[in-house]
């Protein structure tokens, strides 16, 4: 009889372990998916619902997964596993960190379209549109932060963190244009940031990426870190890891390219550094596997502020119309598949040469016969000429000078005479002391 009790006491614990071990347990789920919460002094499943649940079924489901009867008190100390998926949402709010030229908003709550300015506070359904040369910059809850590249369409599907656990959901999605994003600078484990285009999504929880949207065709460029860039083809998803200095392709209605590697970035070294007129001309050296340049013009080293873009096949590079300053050049190799690699830089100064001005004389005219006494000069004055030079020699190579005087203005009277014969002279302006280049030479004879 002791023994028939103890065989069925060994049954029974072997069903409790294998009932046990078909059970989902919290180290064995995907450590993003839930929120591990340390129960509090008179804590109950109805407080946690009311603190961080979505919604009051949620209490029932909460005590199954972590098979915990309802009629059974909560103990301080205790840990349970909270699905992300059945805490609260709070929105968060999208800031505009700096607009340059022609960026516009369509409001979601206002249904208005308006031009956006920094500091600007974006919610769920907002979106931002980019014109020609110009861009904006978002910074998200998690410090996330995207550039909208010109001529970009983007809006915002999802904002928003969950109660408790902390983390952070960002769904953007691009209809058209290019973006470059910085996901999740601190690597907080469950934020999580996507980005959607007509063709293809690209997913993140922390890392540096660009995605394009042309049409019917996605594009994916990994900078830093992994991206997860899926679409669906027959209606399955398919999804690829594209890794740091790879990238995909997706056309719509069909799976992302395998990995392929992005063109190495332009190289530079050989660009001028100084521009003596108002057109700086900028051949790249040829590179194996480019279609084409893609090239941006900034007065910033940030490239806040574009002046031009420019694609070009040929590799020649021309910006008309250059003030004197700094400039700053971004270029990229694009690839036959529309992929970008990673940028060259090339800061450049211009400093426009302007001709010197010639100085011209007047009167009197070459070989011109004057009287003895007095003598009238005159020459073209100089802008900020503040002194000349003015010299009367006896040959043309001024060896014998007969009269040398320094002068204010742009003409002089001399009343001394030379004597009869042929006398040559010129001016010259004077700077620190010394003549600059002398005008041409003309003769006169008494």
């Amino acid at each position: 009889m002791k023994f028939a009790t103890y065989c069925i006491g060994i049954l029974l614990m072997a069903m409790s372990f294998s009932s046990f071990a078909n059970v989902t347990r919290p180290e064995n789920v995907n450590q993003e998916a839930i929120w591990l919460y340390t129960v509090n002094q008179n804590d109950s499943f109805e407080i946690i619902y009311k603190k961080y649940l979505n919604k009051r079924t949620n209490i029932a489901e909460l005590a199954k997964y972590n098979q915990h009867k309802l009629t059974k008190k909560l103990q301080p100390g205790q840990v349970i596993s909270i699905p992300v998926e059945m805490l609260k949402k709070i929105p968060t709010s999208v800031q505009v960190l700096l607009v340059y030229g022609d960026v516009l908003v369509t409001s979601a709550l206002a249904n208005e379209k308006r031009k956006a300015n920094k500091g600007d506070f974006l919610t769920q359904g907002d979106a931002l549109q980019t014109g020609k040369n110009s861009l904006a910059k978002l910074l998200f809850a998690d410090g996330s932060n995207m550039d909208i590249q010109p001529n970009s369409n983007l809006s915002i599907q999802a904002s928003y963190k969950y109660v408790g656990k902390e983390t952070y959901v960002t769904h953007l999605k691009l209809v058209k244009g290019r973006t470059e994003v910085t996901a999740n600078p601190e690597h907080v484990v469950g934020n999580t940031l996507q980005v959607e285009t007509p063709s293809a999504i690209a997913a993140v929880r922390g890392t540096q990426f660009r995605v394009g949207a042309e049409g019917d065709i996605a594009l994916q460029e990994t900078l830093d870190g992994q991206v997860a860039f899926s679409a669906a083809e027959n209606g399955v998803v398919q999804e690829v890891l594209i890794a740091k200095g790879y990238g995909s392709v997706a056309e719509k209605g069909k799976a992302p390219s395998p990995p392929i590697q992005l063109p190495d970035a332009p190289d530079v070294s050989a660009l001028s550094k100084l521009i003596e007129k108002n057109v700086a001309d900028f051949n790249l050296p040829q590179q194996q596997g480019v279609a084409v340049w893609v090239s941006q013009l900034a007065l910033d080293a940030e490239f806040t502020q574009i002046l031009n873009e420019q694609i070009t096949p040929s590799g020649k590079l021309s910006f008309a119309d250059l003030a004197d300053g700094q400039y700053y050049l971004r270029i990229r190799a694009q690839d036959q598949y529309g992929l970008q690699g990673r940028d060259a830089i090339h800061a450049f100064n211009v400093k426009v040469r302007l001709p010197e001005p010639v100085l011209e004389l007047i009167e009197p005219a070459d070989g011109a016969v004057i009287p003895l006494a007095p003598t009238e000069l005159s020459w073209t004055p100089i802008p900020a000429a503040n002194s000349y030079t003015v010299q009367i020699a006896r040959d043309t190579h001024f060896v014998d000078i007969v009269f040398e005087r320094r002068v204010s203005f742009d003409k002089l009277t001399i009343n001394q005479s030379f004597g009869a014969g042929e006398f040559y002279w010129r001016v010259a302006v004077l700077s620190d002391g010394k003549p600059q280049r002398f005008s041409e030479v003309r003769k006169f004879s008494r």
